[in-house]
């Protein structure tokens, strides 16, 4: 009867130690932001993945432009673009899909902005990033 008592505190002591969330080791769930968040603050540990997911603007004969960030904060793994175009829909250009890492402590203004023909810009996405 002992020995049960013990097994079932071990198991209950492991389950509750595996949901526990280590303060030092960060969060590493993805940070995910889409149009809107912007005009707000995120805020995410060091080390941790951002994800920005915005509509392609290319119905009304806009691309995006390079997204603008401060590099000792952040770093652009990836920007896939026209993800889940659906074939026969007329202007659908699906979405464009930006991973960023956080690589240094401070704060950073990401912003995405598009542009049709030489003159004509558009702000599509603002959002201050902090990382602690």
């Amino acid at each position: 009867m002992k020995l049960i008592y013990k097994c079932t505190c071990i198991i209950a002591c492991l389950a509750i130690m595996s949901c526990h969330k280590d303060k030092n080791t960060g969060d590493s769930a993805i940070k995910q932001l889409t149009s809107t968040d912007s005009g707000s603050t995120a805020t995410v540990s060091m080390g941790q993945t951002i994800s920005l997911t915005l509509g392609n603007p290319g119905d009304g004969g806009y691309q995006f432009n390079d997204p603008k960030y401060n590099s000792s904060v952040l770093t652009l793994v990836s920007h896939k673009e026209n993800v889940g175009v659906h074939a026969g829909m007329i202007g659908d250009f699906g979405k464009d899909i930006w991973t960023f890492t956080a690589k240094g402590s401070g704060t950073t203004t990401l912003e995405v902005t598009a542009h049709r023909g030489n003159t004509e810009i558009i702000s599509m996405f603002s959002n201050q990033i902090v990382v602690k």
